[in-house]
């Protein structure tokens, strides 16, 4: 099966969710000896190149005005040209954008899978739109819901990676058919120190965007209300738009580090290492890999009860904060860190059910599915599963 991976949600020289299930999809396919895998993203400049056995297209593309880091594929033109010359087998879009409809104009009858890597209603209109009053935020939510359904209603089936996004769905009468994935996480990569923990203070973690959606501000507030109570640290990895805004909320203190962008890889799981507990501020993830990499790096994890992290974070692996609440989560981390939860527990929380092969197993299940719908056969092992070398 030819699978074609199209998004504009990909960072094109950064760092971002997509940009590891994307890296992490291309390393799994290539081990698999029928399938054949394409990826179209938006770039600074239009180029081809390879990632393990993919084929990556980038297309030029302008930057977001409200997130610069962020591209938008514009060129639907070389979309299509892309799509119709590499005549994939099915095509999984993102819902952020109008790219389902673009895959169909261009392959009418070939299978479009939606993943839903962004839920628009929490990530866009609300934290704009509740500052202008409750009235005008309610009309934007509903005018971001009616773009959610206009960007799918192209697709056959959508992929949610949590089940309170799911629910969210079924709530409000989302139309397309929904297949719940669950992301995983590289265990080889992201590991425990392999010393006991150091004498000192507890060092907390932020790996993330610095963008407004992230709440990160709440972080830093609770981070000042802890120091008072107890020997903190904290670390933020990565990089975005309101970075100076944050440095200067953080007022000089040489407590908190800003240690910008860190590629995934060797370097990043040495950053989780170091730490002690990681923080998840954002009331917006509609799953958020890096809990995943914090507990496979054996950190307990503060999440906030809100979105993908309330079915991730469960009580003895961490603990869950009221959502934009700096009070609450200075509570839950100190909690956390008195408890001392040791690493093998952490890590023995996703060994057994969050390994990329096992999303990838599930997801080429929902592709066959998709495919079986328009009458479509794939030729391959009557299990369904694409083979192994």
């Amino acid at each position: 099966m030819r699978i074609c991976d199209l998004t504009t949600l990909y960072i094109d020289g950064g760092e971002g969710g997509v940009n590891t299930y994307l890296t992490e999809k291309a390393r799994d396919l290539a081990e698999r000896s029928d399938c054949e895998h394409i990826i179209i993203v938006p770039g600074a400049r239009s180029e081809r190149r390879q990632l393990f056995s993919t084929t990556v297209y980038t297309v030029k593309s302008p930057r977001l005005p409200s997130n610069p880091q962020h591209r938008v594929l514009a060129n639907i033109r070389e979309v299509k040209r892309i799509l119709r010359q590499t005549q994939p087998d099915l095509v999984e879009v993102d819902c952020a954008y109008f790219l389902a409809q673009v895959a169909r104009s261009a392959l009418p009858n070939v299978p479009i899978v939606g993943f839903y890597h962004v839920h628009l209603p929490t990530f866009i209109a609300r934290p704009r739109a509740s500052r202008l009053g409750p009235l005008f935020a309610g009309a934007a939510e509903r005018m971001t819901w009616r773009y959610v359904d206009l960007c799918n209603k192209s697709c056959d089936r959508v992929v949610v990676t949590s089940t309170p996004i799911r629910d969210r769905l079924i709530q409000v009468g989302f139309k397309v058919p929904l297949e719940q994935v669950q992301l995983g996480v590289n265990l080889d990569l992201f590991s425990p120190r392999e010393t006991e923990r150091r004498e000192g203070p507890c060092e907390l973690l932020y790996v993330g965007r610095l963008s407004r959606e992230k709440d990160i501000p709440v972080l830093i507030d609770a981070f000042k209300a802890l120091t008072p109570r107890g020997d903190y640290r904290l670390t933020i990895v990565g990089d975005g738009p309101v970075r100076e805004e944050l440095v200067q909320q953080a007022g000089g203190d040489r407590r908190v580090r800003f240690l910008g962008r860190i590629p995934y890889g060797a370097a990043l799981a040495a950053r989780y290492r170091e730490a002690d507990l990681l923080v998840v501020p954002s009331p917006n993830e509609t799953f958020n890999l890096t809990v995943l990499e914090g507990l496979a790096s054996g950190l307990p994890v503060v999440a906030v009860r809100q979105g993908g992290p309330r079915e991730l974070v469960s009580p003895e692996i961490g603990a869950l904060a009221h959502p934009s609440d700096p009070t609450d989560l200075a509570r839950s981390i100190e909690t956390v860190a008195q408890r001392a939860i040791p690493s093998e527990t952490c890590r023995e929380h996703v060994a057994a059910r969050s390994s990329w092969s096992r999303t990838f197993d599930r997801l080429l299940e929902v592709y066959e599915d998709a495919r079986g719908a328009r009458g479509v056969t794939s030729g391959l092992a009557s299990s369904g599963r694409i083979a192994r070398q």
